[in-house]
């Protein structure tokens, strides 16, 4: 009887401290997590190997989500809309050029100020973004998406600012692979993104 008795107090005691163990974790598992969503302008550069086209810089805008995992060490799993403008000069011909994207940028960082990361954050980070190719804009050049490699490999780093909902970012992408089919054209991107986070 005494037993059982004893038995049932330390089962009901073991249950009761498991509680708060279990609420902790949660816890510290929500501090480190975070939604993203963002929206910036791009400065877009192509550097162009053809006797065809004449290329320069133009702007452009993204639009985008991600999630973060990790306190100072931490990684990042996004997706965004990017549509890149350029402008292209063929014989007499000019005219924007827009490339329409979708992202996907994969990066790991460090977050300076982890220790009052919920306030403030200052982060590094470095990532890899595959893009795939949704369309292009109507031109006067007669480029379409077929002139267009359907899939690209970016590198990207940027640092970040984070006070209390919001944040702020300068990224740097470069192109690994051509934009073009046919001939060399190597893209860079500089972005500065507007979001918030929760």
């Amino acid at each position: 009887m005494f037993c059982l008795i004893a038995l049932g107090s330390f089962s009901s005691f073991a249950q009761n401290d498991s509680i708060p163990a279990a609420e902790k974790v949660k816890k510290e598992k929500k501090k480190s997590d975070s939604f993203k969503v963002l929206v910036g302008g791009t400065v877009n550069s192509i550097s162009v190997s053809s006797n065809q086209y004449d290329a320069s810089g133009n702007v452009g805008y993204m639009i985008g989500a991600k999630y973060k995992r990790g306190k100072f060490f931490y990684w990042e799993l996004g997706a965004r809309y990017n549509a890149a403008s350029y402008s292209f000069t063929e014989a007499s011909t000019k005219d924007d050029l827009r490339i329409n994207s979708i992202d996907v940028p994969i990066n790991v960082g460090v977050n300076l100020l982890s220790v009052t990361s919920r306030l403030v954050g200052l982060r590094a980070y470095i990532g890899a973004v595959p893009t795939f190719t949704t369309g292009v804009a109507n031109n006067r050049l007669n480029i379409t998406k077929d002139n267009i490699n359907s899939f690209r490999m970016y590198g990207q780093a940027g640092l970040g600012v984070d006070i209390a909902f919001f944040f702020l970012e300068t990224v740097v992408n470069y192109g690994f692979t051509d934009v073009f089919e046919n001939f060399n054209s190597k893209h860079t991107q500089v972005f500065v993104n507007l979001g918030f986070r929760f």
